[in-house]
């Protein structure tokens, strides 16, 4: 599998009872994708009419949900850009009709499109993985932890040959600096468990690897903590990954 270095695209319309509303977002981004400092590039465009404190508001909010919840190798750089930009034509405001929620809605549909659309498009990419971590002490707790499962070399080759070994997402998670107690944390590889109160239980390893070898699938870890949770889009690391960057010079 190669990078495709055509952009990303994300579209939506809003049909109002005082006319329509149009959203478009374009994406560049594979390599070096981290939250706050990588190599992605988002310009979002929408005919609405609105003051920049109104676009800063809807836009962060969004973020957090989408571009600051992904990573395919945890490496960073200095062009990390999103903009959202309003042209007014319409002459629609976000107060107008209670388009506000309605529109901050599909932003999030066409931002969520885009992130998953860049980490599927990640340098020697082949599975994408949802980490869902549930029964956190506070949504920040849970996306350390999401991190630090994310960036470990050995989770993330284990990905990439499809290997059920929970093990290694165990010894992440302990890794992460969260004072937890691993007799309380439960991992599951679709909708099948693995790991129940940090010891291994009777699990199907051939359906877990049928489960791991998909283009994209889930794994959720549940930390028997508190009730926050956070979703976060990652990738497996290739013998790809390794020869694109290998294979020039700076």
């Amino acid at each position: 599998m190669t990078t495709d270095t055509r952009p990303k695209l994300a579209s939506a319309r809003l049909r109002l009872t005082n006319g329509e509303l149009n959203l478009l977002g374009i994406a560049k981004g594979s390599g070096m994708i981290h939250p706050q400092l990588a190599t992605m590039l988002v310009y979002l465009f929408t005919d609405l009419t609105a003051q920049p404190v109104e676009l800063r508001r809807l836009l962060k909010a969004v973020c957090d949900e989408t571009f600051n919840s992904i990573s395919v190798d945890g490496d960073t750089s200095t062009n990390d850009t999103i903009l959202l930009m309003a042209s007014g034509q319409s002459g629609i405001r976000p107060g107008d009709a209670g388009l506000q929620m309605r529109f901050q809605k599909a932003l999030l549909e066409v931002c969520q499109s885009l992130a998953q659309q860049i980490v599927s498009d990640g340098e020697g990419v082949r599975h994408v993985i949802r980490l869902r971590i549930e029964q956190a002490n506070g949504r920040d707790e849970a996306l350390r932890i999401a991190r630090a499962i994310a960036h470990s070399l050995l989770v993330k080759t284990a990905w990439a040959g499809a290997d059920p070994n929970w093990g290694r997402i165990l010894a992440a998670v302990g890794a992460s600096g969260v004072a937890l107690d691993p007799t309380r944390v439960t991992i599951s590889i679709g909708n099948q468990p693995v790991c129940r109160h940090g010891l291994s239980c009777k699990f199907d390893r051939c359906r877990a690897h049928a489960e791991m070898s998909k283009p994209s699938y889930e794994i959720c870890v549940q930390l028997g903590r508190g009730r926050a949770a956070a979703s976060y889009l990652t990738a497996d690391l290739t013998a790809e990954y390794v020869r694109i960057n290998a294979d020039y010079s700076t």
